[in-house]
């Protein structure tokens, strides 16, 4: 009578290995490009919070000026404005007046070269 003995394999073979690499390289790829946008976006994010911010804070700026004739004077265009590189903002002032109104819009524009599309932030004010 024959005996046949089976060996018992033990370990995994070049190509298990070489599957098992490629699935945890495409894995990590994916993971990478993940993190690679959130990083962007939350970048962009906060890039879109300051231009808000200061769109804001100049909208306020005109809004307190007490002399309505002299509002005007705040039209201006700023490049440097400190905390905020590379950031610009915009002031216009226009006035719409006849027989039953008097009132000026302020449009505040803010941009950055790395925004796709600047912040507007658009107020009306009446004289009384």
């Amino acid at each position: 009578m024959h005996t046949t003995t089976h060996s018992i394999r033990r370990g995994i073979s070049l190509l298990e290995v070489m599957v098992a690499l490629v699935i945890l390289g495409t894995s990590l790829l994916g993971m990478g490009e993940y993190g690679r946008r959130f990083a962007r976006g939350n970048a962009n994010a906060s890039m879109l919070n300051n231009a808000l911010d200061l769109a804001s804070a100049r909208v306020e700026r005109v809004k307190s000026e007490r002399n309505y004739t002299s509002m005007d004077t705040l039209i201006t265009t700023e490049s440097a404005i400190p905390g905020y590189p590379k950031y610009q903002r915009v002031t216009a002032i226009s006035q719409t007046k006849n027989a039953q109104y008097d009132y000026k819009t302020v449009t505040v524009t803010v941009t950055h070269p790395a925004m796709a599309n600047p912040v507007r932030k658009t107020t009306a004010i009446a004289r009384f």
